[in-house]
């Protein structure tokens, strides 16, 4: 499969670094400069700053301090991620916390990376940052195919429920037109083709359920690529037509077969 582009051609990254320490933040934006990167970046000092920050601007990676002034930078994440527009912000835990169970937090938490201040050069920085946009990018892409699969999967279900809202009352009338016709063409000994055209309407009702059934099991869009194959399968030979018992006029009994074929037509 082909990597994305940004694995060798970020373009223009726009980042934003979160630290109540002002060393701190020249610093980790000299290493942005000494990196094969192009970096746009701003700064802010406390989680409040941060805040603002995130309604002005669009940010492609966020780099933050764990330990803030009145808060802790695990935190943060949160709000960027119910942010209408840093949603989908990469983010990279700093900290001179090197334990474990620190970086270890932090990536439960959603940071697509964490780096500690002793071990923090240039190399690092370029590396995490590749690393942290290519998984964010990649996350879009998968939440894109979700909500089409869902949006294709909602449009089917919509198409299932009118198709039997409209079709079933008219498929019950003919079923009973059909019968009336029926009883008097046994009488003419013409019964067999009446029964085939009973059975033809016995069909489309179990049609209609086995789209209910799909629509139910939300496997609709499989259906429609032409992947369940245990659907698509029909008898290349319908049986014979069954007699029928009475039924009340307001149901369709279906004619005994073996199998119950689908009538999904094959691929």
């Amino acid at each position: 499969m082909a990597q994305p582009a940004l694995q060798t051609s970020p373009g223009l990254i726009s980042a934003l670094i979160v630290d109540d320490n002002a060393f701190d933040r020249r610093r980790l934006t000299r290493l942005a400069d000494q990196t094969g990167l192009d970096f746009f970046i701003r700064e802010a000092g406390t989680a409040e700053e941060f805040g603002r920050l995130l309604d002005q601007d669009k940010f492609d990676v966020i780099f933050v301090d764990l330990d803030l002034a009145g808060a802790s930078g695990m935190n943060l994440i949160s709000g960027a991620r119910m942010h209408s527009i840093n949603k989908n912000a990469a983010m990279i835990m700093i900290s001179g916390n090197d334990k474990a169970e620190v970086a270890l937090e932090a990536l439960r938490k959603g940071f697509a990376d964490y780096i500690g201040k002793e071990t923090l050069t240039a190399a690092a920085l370029e590396r995490a940052t590749v690393n942290a946009l290519q998984k964010s990018h990649l996350n879009r892409e998968v939440e894109s195919a979700n909500s089409e699969t869902r949006s294709v999967e909602a449009v089917l279900q919509s198409f299932s429920r009118a198709c039997s809202e409209e079709m079933r009352p008219m498929l019950v009338r003919m079923v009973r037109q059909v019968r009336q016709v029926k009883e008097a063409a046994d009488k003419m000994g013409a019964g067999h083709n009446i029964a085939e055209i009973e059975s033809t309407c016995a069909r489309m009702e179990e049609f209609f359920q086995d789209l209910e059934s799909l629509a139910k099991d939300k496997k609709l869009r499989d259906v429609a690529g032409g992947t369940t194959q245990d659907v698509v399968r029909y008898s290349e030979e319908p049986s014979e037509p069954q007699a029928q018992a009475p039924v009340a006029p307001v149901r369709v009994k279906r004619p005994a077969r073996p199998g119950r074929p689908s009538l999904f037509p094959k691929k």
